[in-house]
């Protein structure tokens, strides 16, 4: 065949997967509502059977308590989205966030303000260690940051001697307890500016919408000129950056650090995203919906707390209500496959 008819070929080929993949995420946006009503309406339900069993529940000292535990949740959870959205896993998150507030903790009364930087380019670091690994010697995602966060979590141990370290700076401190006009706490501001620019990283950028084509078919995605190696390190560097940056918000709230002060994000941040209407498999969902599926972890974790019920009650009811909004949104995800 001639080369220019090759090229011609080619061209028509890119043409035609560049109209399939915008068709594919214009169908895929149909069921956002769906998705939305679907969790809005559980959580609205759980909110009001434990508003029932427990008044105190609804005060306002208590509606702060989970704003500021949501905070932190929320901004790990959306650099989960986008690796989650590539049909990838980040386990490591819990461990980056516990070893990078404890590096605050440490290096806080030497550099002040200066030392949340400072954590956070370790956050990207092993992100993007993280993301090249995957890429490049092809291991499973769950693998390598299974793998980054047994190091860290050694890590952690050795530069703190096991022992708990407070937070010794005020300005530090002060980041994430103080609060905007006296009003709202600098921690849920932060987090919610945070959380805004992901919305529109997501939606205007070719990144947030590139995370999405890898997930739904990375072989179409590659035909049609993305560049896939470097979207997927860019997903976990993110994912790093933002673990890095929670673990240290968290330290900051919290006035110390502990080893394990991060290990609930690992799971938690999986959670909130996929009760947000992620699929865990990828290719479907966005990060407008995640501030739902932490909303409601949170509250379901707090409400539970608030009632007073058993551990071993707790953790029951929260597997069923979890698995229950998961269950639902899945369901509407393969409905939309369908079509």
């Amino acid at each position: 065949m001639p080369p220019s008819l090759r090229e011609a070929s080619f061209e028509e080929n890119a043409q035609s997967d560049r109209k399939m993949l915008q068709a594919w995420q214009v169908g895929r946006g149909d069921g956002e509502l769906s998705r939305r009503i679907i969790t809005i309406s559980v959580f609205a339900v759980a909110c009001a059977a434990i508003g029932l069993a427990a008044p105190s529940f609804l005060t306002v000292g208590n509606l702060r308590a989970i704003g500021l535990s949501s905070s932190v949740l929320l901004v790990a959870s959306v650099g989960a989205t986008f690796v989650i959205l590539m049909g990838c896993i980040d386990l490591s998150i819990g461990a980056i966030a516990s070893f990078c507030g404890m590096l605050v903790a440490r290096m806080a009364p030497d550099f002040g303000l200066w030392s949340i930087p400072i954590v956070c380019l370790v956050g990207l670091s092993c992100g993007v260690i993280n993301g090249l690994v995957y890429v490049y010697l092809r291991i499973p995602s769950i693998l390598v940051t299974l793998a980054t966060a047994t190091t860290l979590s050694g890590a952690v141990l050795f530069i703190s001697d096991g022992r708990s370290l407070t937070v010794s700076d005020a300005a530090v401190i002060d980041m994430a307890q103080g609060a905007w006009l006296h009003v709202i706490p600098n921690a849920v501001l932060i987090s919610l500016i945070i959380y805004l620019a992901a919305v529109l990283l997501g939606l205007r950028t070719r990144f947030g919408r590139m995370t999405l084509a890898l997930g739904s078919d990375e072989q179409t995605a590659a035909l049609v000129g993305v560049k896939v190696n470097t979207i997927k390190i860019q997903a976990f560097a993110l994912s790093g950056l933002l673990g890095g940056f929670a673990g240290a918000l968290l330290a900051a709230r919290l006035g110390s650090a502990t080893a394990t002060m991060g290990s609930f994000m690992t799971l938690d941040t999986i959670t909130a995203v996929v009760v947000g209407g992620t699929a865990i498999t990828g290719g479907f969902g966005n990060v407008r919906l995640t501030i739902l599926g932490v909303l409601f972890t949170t509250t379901l974790s707090n409400g539970l707390n608030t009632l007073a019920l058993a551990p071993h009650l707790q953790a029951i009811i929260q597997g069923v209500v979890i698995l229950l909004a998961v269950l639902l949104n899945t369901k509407r995800v393969s409905a939309e496959d369908v079509r």
